[in-house]
């Protein structure tokens, strides 16, 4: 049964890598162990108590550990360039309208870095 309501973050991210898990076991694409050794490390870097934000910026690094996790990284990045894109390239277009040169091009190089180097988190506006 669907929620009509957002998930914690935290919630939302171990119950996607639970059901990743289970599926590769399912399938044979990960050993027991191995599925053991990442619940593990999940558990030890996504701890109780930390802010969404944190948790988000945790979330680009999980495959670096762990190859397997790739599909949940991937799938939170696609989701954060289809929310914050569209707006970072309005304000983008709106600063150029404008003459602001310098504030777009910053703008525009925080938002790529944030995609190129895996770390998620709103980009900052002036």
């Amino acid at each position: 049964m669907d929620q009509t309501f957002p998930q914690p973050v935290l919630f939302r991210v171990e119950k996607e890598i639970v059901e990743l898990l289970l599926e590769k076991l399912e399938h044979l694409e990960v050993s027991l162990d191995r599925a053991g050794k990442i619940a593990k490390f999940v558990l030890h870097v996504l701890p109780e108590g930390l802010s969404d934000e944190q948790i988000q910026q945790i979330i680009p690094k999980l495959d670096d550990e762990f190859f397997e996790l790739s599909e949940i990284v991937n799938e939170h990045i696609k989701e954060y360039e289809e929310k914050y894109g569209p707006m970072v390239m309005e304000k983008v277009y709106e600063l150029t309208r404008y003459g602001d040169f310098d504030e777009a091009s910053r703008l525009m190089k925080e938002y790529l870095e944030k995609i190129t180097n895996k770390v998620i988190g709103e980009p900052r506006q002036k």
